[in-house]
């Protein structure tokens, strides 16, 4: 095993043992019984999820690679494996350092990637496992190539293609048939097809014309795979697809895997366009003030990362805002909530609030059964990395 990877395992099983010294005393306790602000999963409902999304996909052309962007966790990327997702989809190198070497071996990195660290990375991951990335310019995958070259590994790659989120991808189908065709010259890569995420339609809330946000922009991804099959360029991988348009792009003849995450756990922004999921993530929050008309808690911006749209587990419709480190929503007339109470807070945007934790307190109806620990967590690399 390369000396890098050798380290990552180092680390993350050190991290895996640190949070469960630190966080294990839950496990037994009612979930209304953790220290507070914790991350709650109820992993019943996490289940059904991935169950429901597998089932769904049975004999679909579609299948799924699901994204841990939002959960960043290895035990429930396993959950998804067993269901049938074919692999997992990661957006940073770091993430699939874990997911590797926490023994999982399929892996697309749905991101562009540059950096002599990160791509030797890549590279030596290749040697365990099944590793993709996307590439949107020659001289960043002749980089890789060479990385790959150099650990004796060769290392898929899927062109991007911009949708319609502007963000990073090739433009025209031109521009894709060109590196495509530079692609394929170069060893110590593999040519596999394009991916292309539509998550501009998820900022359209009306049903019918995000639909037709994503029928353009999965148009133009097959397209552009159809051109490239032309020119003779393998491009067997069509990859695309969230949560907020999971059903539309699955029933997309030709998209062959769909890359949908929050899935798994939900949210109130996801769920307000899809409806299909249980909220299996929460927060749990004690009440620390009860003015007259009003309930203080003691998660803030800190403990949501992103409290938009946040609401109460059984009060969804009343409005909250937030502070750092406290919650305020004004109480309903018959409130019976007292100073000391756990309440638990939906997130409004799950992947914002997971990278904030240290962990998961899993829970089994009312009782914590175990500790998970986020390992991929932040803004950096974790010391995996280096």
């Amino acid at each position: 095993m390369p000396e890098l990877l050798t380290h990552a395992l180092g680390v993350i099983e050190e991290t895996r043992a640190r949070v469960r010294h630190a966080y294990g005393a839950a496990v037994g306790k009612s979930r209304s019984e953790v220290v507070t602000p914790a991350l709650i999963l109820d992993l019943p409902a996490a289940r059904r999820n991935i169950e429901k999304m597998a089932s769904w996909l049975e004999g679909k052309p579609a299948k799924i690679r699901p994204h841990i962007k939002v959960h960043k966790s290895p035990e429930l990327a396993r959950l998804q494996v067993e269901a049938g997702a074919i692999g997992l989809s990661t957006a940073t190198v770091w993430e699939a350092v874990v997911l590797v070497r926490s023994g999982l071996d399929s892996i697309f990195i749905v991101n562009t990637v540059a950096g002599p660290e990160k791509l030797a990375a890549i590279a030596a991951l290749a040697g365990d496992a099944e590793v993709m990335v996307a590439v949107d310019e020659a001289e960043n995958a002749a980089e890789i190539a060479r990385a790959a070259r150099a650990a004796g590994s060769t290392v898929g790659v899927l062109i991007e293609v911009d949708t319609g989120m502007d963000r990073a991808g090739v433009d025209t189908i031109g521009q894709a048939v060109e590196l495509g065709r530079k692609l394929v010259e170069l060893k110590g890569i593999r040519m596999l097809g394009v991916t292309g995420y539509e998550g501009h339609c998820s900022l359209t809330p009306e049903a019918g014309l995000r639909a037709q946000k994503q029928k353009k922009a999965m148009s133009f991804l097959a397209e552009t795979a159809q051109a490239l099959e032309s020119h003779g360029i393998p491009s067997p991988i069509v990859s695309a697809g969230g949560t907020a348009t999971w059903n539309l792009t699955a029933s997309d003849p030709k998209v062959t895997e769909i890359q949908a995450g929050s899935y798994a756990v939900m949210d109130n922004f996801h769920g307000a366009m899809v409806g299909d999921f249980e909220k299996a993530l929460t927060v749990a929050t004690t009440v620390i003030s009860r003015p007259q008309n009003r309930v203080i808690v003691d998660a803030g911006n800190k403990s949501l990362g992103a409290p938009a749209l946040s609401t109460i587990a059984g009060h969804e419709n009343v409005g909250f805002r937030f502070d750092e480190e406290h919650g305020v929503y004004v109480a309903l007339p018959d409130e019976k909530l007292r100073v000391g109470d756990v309440v638990e807070l939906i997130p409004g945007y799950a992947p914002g609030t997971v990278n904030w934790y240290d962990a998961f307190h899993v829970v089994e109806g009312d009782r914590v059964v175990d500790i998970w620990a986020v390992i991929p967590r932040g803004p950096g690399h974790g010391g995996l990395i280096a």
